[in-house]
C-alpha cells in the first residue's frame, strides 16, 4: 500500500508583494501554497490553495522548524512531502497576515504546533475553500481573524 503523501509534494513560492505598514521592519512576501503531483517522473502543479502576505524571517524560520526544504535567495521556493508540515505552514501563513505583530507570531507558532489533526485540517480546508471560492485575500483575512477569535491565540 502506498503512503498518503506519496505522489504529492507540497510547495510554497514566495513572490514580490507591495509593502504593508507594520509597527516593525520586516521583509514581506506573497506566499503561494500549492500541491505538486508526482506522476511518471513528471511534476504537475495543482491549483494554488491560498495566497497570503507573510513576513520574513519568522515565516522561513517556522518552515525550517517544520522540516521544509528552502531554496533560493531572491525567488524562494519551499518544498516538503509532509502533509502536516504543509497544513501547519498554511494555517500559520494565513493567520500571520491578520496579526502584523511579531510578539503574537510566537504565540501563533506555538499554537499551530500544538494543534491536533482535526482542527488543523478543518482550518486549512476552510482557508482553501474560501480562497478557491473568492480568489480574494481580503476574504481570507476575514476568516483568519475568525480563527484568532475561536482559537484564542
Amino acid at each position: 500500500m502506498r503512503g498518503m503523501s506519496e505522489g504529492v509534494m507540497y510547495m510554497v513560492k514566495l513572490k514580490y508583494i507591495d509593502k504593508a505598514k507594520l509597527p516593525v521592519r520586516r521583509e514581506q512576501k506573497l506566499a503561494e501554497f500549492l500541491p505538486v503531483f508526482l506522476t511518471e517522473g513528471q511534476k504537475v502543479p495543482g491549483r494554488v490553495e491560498a495566497r497570503t502576505r507573510v513576513y520574513l524571517p519568522e515565516f522561513l524560520e517556522f518552515a525550517k522548524d517544520l522540516g521544509w526544504e528552502v531554496k533560493g535567495k531572491k525567488r524562494i521556493t519551499l518544498t516538503t512531502h509532509d502533509d502536516y508540515a504543509y497544513l501547519r505552514l498554511l494555517v500559520y501563513g494565513v493567520v500571520m497576515s491578520a496579526t502584523k505583530d511579531p510578539v503574537k507570531w510566537d504565540y501563533l507558532k506555538d499554537h499551530v504546533l500544538s494543534m491536533e489533526s482535526i482542527p488543523l485540517r478543518y482550518w486549512a480546508s476552510k482557508f482553501k475553500n474560501v480562497y478557491w471560492k473568492y480568489k480574494n485575500r481580503g476574504k481570507l483575512l476575514y476568516l483568519a481573524r475568525r480563527f484568532l477569535e475561536v482559537e484564542t491565540v
